[in-house]
């Protein structure tokens, strides 16, 4: 409580900036799917906005137009997967240590049906012998990540880390209130009876639960892609999601109000108009931003587009040759995908392996699985090989890596544990 008081008051003080940055990084942070209503639910708000809606993407009308529009009117659906894999692969598109690793490991175990973590600190940190610091770090990594308000301690939390509206946080302080008395709770919040509603309804559409829909089953995501990569003569272009512009109306209503000599009609304008164009430099910013992605995974992926393998990208890399913030880079590849000519993946799979070292030199995930597969292939099916076995393999080949890192690498390959291979 005593951190989220400090962040509110840091806020304060720098409000008009904090939420600049806030709207550029929440659009940055949302995909193709959902851009759309969230832009819609701002220009609903603001006279001096307007929104275009394309049936298609503008740079496809003259390239190969049906296949596109064949591919482009139907989302895509991408393959079930649990929440904690889902965790996990957001996770190893960050950049961590082999501790930080094993705490996350840990801390996905702790995550409950609802998605909450109950454990204290403290608790967590004794049993893995580490600093309670350094559980914080992890921890905050984790929360982070999607689906919003994942790892948080109870519904309270989870709720605020879905919003950054005053009025909002003041009545999730008030819940348990105004499941009992609302009316006391109005009393305390010192709201209208309007903004004490209208807060409310927009509780209502925050989702209590992080862990809703993942958790107990498998889930279907449905996507589309921010970005295509096509093939013409030998080259490959790169193209946006463009279905949704946004620019400003008519301003002459902005004129009216400006000019009128009502001192609330002038700052209402003034307020309405430095929201727009806040939208709108955030909106471009996020293009320019996704394209330079796009070009550098056709620049970088090539040989893997021409159907060879991918080559892994370390996240700080690509944030020095872009010439922006490792964060910028994790918030760009959440949740987002890419159509290539070899088909649809999310932008962390570029970035999802993390590189290994082994002997000075680094290694991906996909080299760790071969290594793992050669190992099996080569082993005695009446002794086969247990995972710690496996662990210590890799360790004479001077690479770290946990038994559940190994088990998990284990699965995704199809191998059966080591009780089950056994051969009479």
């Amino acid at each position: 409580m005593n951190q989220f008081i400090f962040q509110k008051l840091k806020l304060k003080n720098t409000i008009f900036l904090s939420n600049k940055m806030l709207l550029s990084l929440k659009l940055l942070n949302t995909n193709a799917l959902d851009l759309e209503e969230e832009i819609n639910k701002i220009v609903e708000e603001n006279p001096f906005l307007e929104a275009e809606v394309l049936t298609m993407p503008n740079e496809y009308r003259n390239v190969r137009k049906t296949d596109v529009e064949d591919d482009y009117i139907e989302n895509y659906e991408l393959e079930n997967r649990s929440l904690k894999t889902y965790l996990i692969d957001q996770f190893y598109a960050l950049e961590y240590d082999e501790l930080e690793e094993k705490i996350f490991l840990y801390l996905v175990d702790l995550i409950d049906q609802h998605g909450f973590i109950r454990s204290e600190v403290k608790e967590i940190a004794k049993d893995l012998k580490v600093s309670p610091e350094k559980v914080e770090k992890v921890l905050k990594m984790l929360k982070s990540l999607d689906p919003p308000g994942i790892g948080s301690k109870n519904i309270q939390e989870a709720l605020k880390c879905q919003t950054d509206d005053k009025d909002v946080i003041t009545l999730i302080d008030l819940i348990e209130i105004i499941q009992k008395n609302p009316q006391e709770a109005l009393r305390r919040s010192g709201m209208s009876k309007e903004r004490f509603e209208e807060a409310l309804s927009k509780i209502k559409n925050l989702n209590p639960y992080p862990a809703n829909g993942f958790y107990e089953s498998s889930y279907t995501q449905y996507v589309e892609p921010d970005i295509f990569i096509t093939k013409k003569d030998d080259q490959y272009e790169v193209f946006l999601n463009d279905r949704i512009d946004i620019k400003f109306s008519s301003l002459e209503f902005y004129d009216k109000l400006i000019h009128s000599g009502n001192q609330s009609y002038i700052e209402f304008a003034k307020l309405k108009y430095d929201q727009a164009k806040n939208l709108i430099e955030a909106f471009l910013k996020r293009k320019e931003t996704l394209l330079k992605f796009g070009q550098l995974i056709a620049k970088k992926e090539s040989d893997f587009l021409n159907g060879g393998r991918s080559t892994p990208l370390k996240v700080s890399s690509v944030a020095a040759e872009l010439g922006i913030n490792a964060s910028t880079v994790t918030r760009t590849i959440s949740s987002k995908y890419v159509k290539t000519p070899r088909g649809i993946y999310p932008l962390k799979f570029f970035f999802e392996r993390f590189l290994y070292k082994s002997n000075h030199q680094e290694i991906s995930r996909d080299d760790i699985k071969e290594k793992i597969l050669n190992y099996v292939s080569k082993e005695d099916k009446k002794c086969p090989l247990s995972d710690s076995k496996i662990e210590e393999m890799l360790m004479s080949e001077g690479i770290s890596l946990s038994r559940r890192v190994i088990a998990k690498y284990r699965d995704e390959l199809g191998i059966p544990s080591s009780s089950k291979r056994k051969m009479a």
